[in-house]
Order: structure tokens, then C-alpha cells, then sequence
């Protein structure tokens, strides 16, 4: 209805239209229903910025560094979708399904996407050196001197077994105190050191094992794998360094 006017008293007095207000409300309506409905379904900055897990099944290369390595990395390998962006980071967060150690299909799905206790998903974590340390220097500087025994006990699958000091009031529980410790001899002859989660009868915490290993001076890798896999733990040693030789094309 278009705008009117009339005279009352000598003064004019303008007619508003009766649509001004509905609309009024009907556009706040809408746009708060919109802001509903992004907070709910739309993507949040995790997503925007790729820092949410969303595996690919494309096998599309990306050239990547971390410090002095040079990878070229499958898409199909990487968690987060930031990943899949060329250059320089400092962490890069690849997976693979074990013993082939292929990258993620829709086949293997479940093994990707769950975190269950026999899943065959293994982590690979390379990124920038944080300690000045290398796994021997871990072992014998910050690990042995927390253990109950330095000598450790023997362990099946060829391991040797360490057990850490639990705290007291006088002296706090190291930082290693939930965790087991196992050594072996890799294939290559040196020492690997693993750490084991207990099963945690809430499912809070996977039942796993990881080892972390000098790959160059300023680089590491760090890898987790469950743990009732662990009587192929030199294989699968064995399978990540393949892996990550893979990616350097070495």
C-alpha cells in the first residue's frame, strides 16, 4: 500500500505503509534463522582453516617441507585437509592402513575412521625436532633414570619391559608414570624405544604404542599403532621408514 498523507488541524500528516513492520520482522526473522542454522550445520574455523580430520580417497601429490625434508605426499595419505596444501609447515599428519601401508579407501574405511582397539590405522606424525635429544640420549638422559629397574625386565616379541616410579608426596610421579616401556633391536640394529598405553576400561584412551625417531638433525617421526599389534612391531618399524623413504623419494 503506498505511502498516504491527510490535514489535521493545517498539519500534514503522513501515512506509513501496513507492510513496513511484517517485513521488518520477516527479514530479522530470516536472518536469524540463518545464524541458527550455520552455528548448527555450517563448517566452524576448525573446518574453514582445515584443522578438522577429513580424509580423501585422491592420490593427487603435494610437494611439502618440513625443516630439511622435502616430501611429495599422496593426498590419500594426509588427516586434515590443510595438509593437502603445498609448502612449508612444521607437523605433518599423515595415516596409512597396516601391514600395506596404503593410504585411505573407502574399503578400508572403517579402519580410518574408528578408533577401535585392533583397528590397522597407523599414525605418522613428521615434524620439527622439539628436544635437543636423540632416542638414545632420550633413553639413557630422561627415560631410565624415572624407572623402578634401569635393567628392565624381559618381555615377550624380543622386547625388555620398564616400569616407572610412582610418585610420592616427597617426590612427584614423572610425566612416564601411566605408560609402559618397552626397548628392542630394530632391523637397522638400533635401539627402538616404544611407550604402551594401557587399555583404559572407559574407552577414554586407546590401547596403542608409539616410537619417536630421529629422521635427520632437525626433523623427527613419531608413530602410533595399536597395540595388539605389537608383536609386529619390527615390521611395522620396518613398514614407516619405507613409508616415509617413499615420500622423500629416497
Amino acid at each position: 500500500m503506498a505511502q498516504g498523507s491527510y490535514q489535521l488541524g493545517g498539519e500534514e500528516v503522513k501515512q506509513e505503509s501496513s507492510w513496513r513492520y511484517p517485513l521488518i520482522i520477516l527479514f530479522a526473522t530470516l536472518f536469524l534463522c540463518v545464524i541458527f542454522l550455520y552455528h548448527y550445520v555450517g563448517p566452524d574455523v576448525d573446518e574453514i582453516q582445515g584443522n578438522k580430520p577429513r580424509p580423501t580417497i585422491s592420490e593427487d601429490l603435494i610437494e611439502i617441507a618440513v625443516g630439511d625434508v622435502d616430501l611429495r605426499v599422496p593426498s590419500n595419505y594426509t588427516v586434515f585437509p590443510r595438509d593437502r596444501r603445498p609448502g612449508e609447515r612444521e607437523l605433518l599428519t599423515l595415516f596409512a592402513s597396516w601391514p600395506r601401508m596404503e593410504g585411505f579407501s573407502t574399503s578400508r574405511r572403517s579402519d580410518f575412521i574408528e578408533n577401535e582397539p585392533d583397528a590397522r590405522r597407523i599414525d605418522v606424525l613428521i615434524g620439527l625436532k622439539r628436544i635437543p635429544f636423540n632416542e638414545q640420549d632420550r633413553l639413557r638422559i630422561l627415560y631410565l633414570p624415572q624407572t623402578v629397574d634401569p635393567a628392565g625386565s624381559p618381555y615377550e616379541h624380543g622386547l625388555t619391559r620398564y616400569t616407572f616410579r610412582q610418585g610420592t608426596i616427597e617426590t612427584p610421579a614423572s610425566g612416564y608414570s601411566d605408560k609402559m616401556m618397552l626397548t628392542g633391536t630394530a632391523s637397522s640394529g638400533e635401539t627402538a624405544i616404544f611407550f604402551c598405553y594401557p587399555e583404559d576400561e572407559t574407552g577414554a584412551v586407546s590401547p596403542e604404542c608409539f616410537r619417536e625417531f630421529d629422521l635427520t638433525n632437525d626433523v623427527t617421526v613419531k608413530y602410533y599403532f595399536k597395540q595388539p599389534y605389537l608383536a609386529e612391531w619390527q615390521r611395522i618399524d620396518e613398514g614407516v621408514k619405507r613409508l616415509v623413504g617413499g615420500l622423500r623419494g629416497i
